[in-house]
């Protein structure tokens, strides 16, 4: 009797198994496992777009001089900042002549096939006469902005930031008779009206930031991006660390009454203005004068602080010979580098690849997820939105799955942790193995944005790990089925 149960109960077994193979063949289930790679930290340099050193380059419009495309052509291709000062001398009592504009357009048609993102600035001066230079009357101006707008927007593939308005001794907005209040929102405001609204504009203190967006308050987070001209005006510096007032950028006030918004804060008040305002629009400048606001410690404290992204590589040789000779210590991939190579791999945004983990159910019709946990180890956030993407590359056939990471970029902000939690659809993949990469892009310029990680390929798309997809459930995933799981 004993027997005939044993083998009933064998027969029952095999029925329910039989039936369970043919549910899940049927139902097209799949099982799943991950194995996370391992992730180490890299102190390389990577060569990323809208951050780092730029190159300034001199351009005078003229009706009887040529542009000479040869020394662009020779700059190497690929991602990297250059600095275009277009100086309108030639033009200060009338509008910039068809010639002129298309000495324009031949400057920046080559500067595009380069691979370049461009910081332009439109100026009249460049031997700190700014009052002497600039025309006598501000509707030249506004005419020349509309006449260059026109040109500057048929490049915004290249063109990332246009610095200043026109005005000032070097354009730096100082030394003009066009910056009372008045004069300046008439400038900006023309500005925002014709140049297209995917370019940054700049201006050179935060006392001229809360003129013009009639407010004390730096943005949030809930105001970033947003469309505004508050929105997409960022800073410029070039008095950079130069002094306790950065040069005459910050003043002695500690506070500014509630109906004004002309006047500057205190160096500490101005820094942590631009701590909160920073995250969401870039600043960036030139080093001057070695002193002791730029020591290397106190200079990395500060270009952390102020999200500084980009700096001129000619200024100050004095300043930056001082940081090569300096050495960071810390426990940090970087311990014991140059204090210039240190706040080079530090300008702009820096990602870490920290962490990945995976959750899966045996039931049938859920899903999986993969999350990844990233780091930005730099001084500042990235403003323009990148293309977020896990591929899933099939070790032995030439197929790959791309799955769209839903995120964004643009507020993985400095020194915080980002987690991206992606589905994957198992049953929607062939089963098999696969080895998972993560891959960051820009659309605007087409660059490849590489990881602070170290890896055994020059390739940008980095690898995270293996994924194995299978039809018939181990033995951990069978037992979860029994009961329940």
């Amino acid at each position: 009797m004993k027997r005939k149960k044993a083998v009933l109960f064998a027969i029952l077994i095999s029925f329910v198994l039989l039936t369970a193979g043919m549910f899940l063949l049927c139902t097209g289930m799949r099982f799943s496992s991950y194995s996370s790679a391992v992730y180490t930290e890299s102190a390389r340099e990577l060569e990323n777009p809208y951050i780092g050193w730029y190159q300034m380059f001199e351009y005078i419009l003229s009706d009887t001089d040529s542009f000479d495309p040869v020394p662009v052509e020779a700059q190497e291709q690929g991602p990297g900042l250059a600095m275009l000062e277009i100086n309108l001398q030639n033009y200060r009592e009338c509008p910039v002549s068809s010639k002129g504009l298309a000495q324009l357009e031949e400057i920046l048609d080559t500067w595009q096939s380069t691979g370049r993102q461009l910081i332009v600035r439109f100026l009249y001066d460049w031997d700190g006469n700014g009052l002497e230079k600039e025309p006598g009357d501000i509707s030249l101006i506004l005419t020349h902005m509309t006449q260059t707008a026109e040109i500057i927007n048929r490049h915004t593939d290249c063109v990332y930031i246009l610095q200043g308005v026109f005005v000032g001794s070097w354009g730096e907005m100082h030394s003009s008779g066009y910056l009372d209040e008045e004069s300046l929102l008439a400038l900006i405001n023309r500005l925002d009206a014709v140049i297209d609204s995917s370019i940054f504009l700049a201006v050179r203190t935060p006392e001229y930031w809360r003129v013009i967006a009639r407010s004390h308050a730096p943005l949030s987070a809930s105001q970033a991006f947003g469309g505004s001209l508050s929105t997409r005006l960022g800073l410029f510096n070039d008095g950079m660390l130069g002094s306790d007032t950065d040069l005459g950028t910050y003043g002695s006030l500690d506070a500014l009454d509630s109906a004004q918004y002309y006047g500057k804060l205190t160096r500490r008040a101005e820094i942590e203005f631009q701590n909160a305002l920073c995250d969401y629009v870039p600043n960036g400048g030139e080093v001057v004068i070695d002193n002791p606001f730029n020591d290397f410690p106190s200079a990395a404290a500060d270009l952390a602080a102020m999200h500084v992204s980009y700096l001129n590589r000619s200024y100050d040789q004095a300043v930056f010979s001082k940081w090569s000779e300096s050495v960071y210590t810390g426990d940090s991939p970087f311990d014991g580098m140059s204090g210039y190579d240190y706040i080079s791999r530090h300008l702009g945004y820096r990602y870490v690849l920290r962490s990945s983990s995976f959750r899966s159910t045996a039931s049938c019709g859920k899903t999986a997820w993969l999350s990844l946990v990233l780091e930005n180890v730099g001084f500042s956030s990235c403003y323009r939105s990148f293309d977020v993407s896990l591929i899933l590359k099939d070790t032995l056939q030439p197929a790959e799955y791309v799955l769209p990471v839903q995120t964004d970029t643009r507020l993985w902000s400095s020194g915080e942790e980002v987690q991206l939690d992606i589905p994957l659809d198992i049953r929607s993949y062939a089963t098999g193995s696969y080895d998972v990469f993560l891959k960051i892009s820009d659309p605007v310029s087409g660059c490849e944005i590489f990881l602070a990680n170290e890896s055994d390929s020059d390739r940008a798309d980095f690898f995270v790990g293996s994924l194995e997809i299978k039809k018939f459930p181990d033995l951990e995933s069978l037992a979860g089925i029994l009961i329940g799981k």
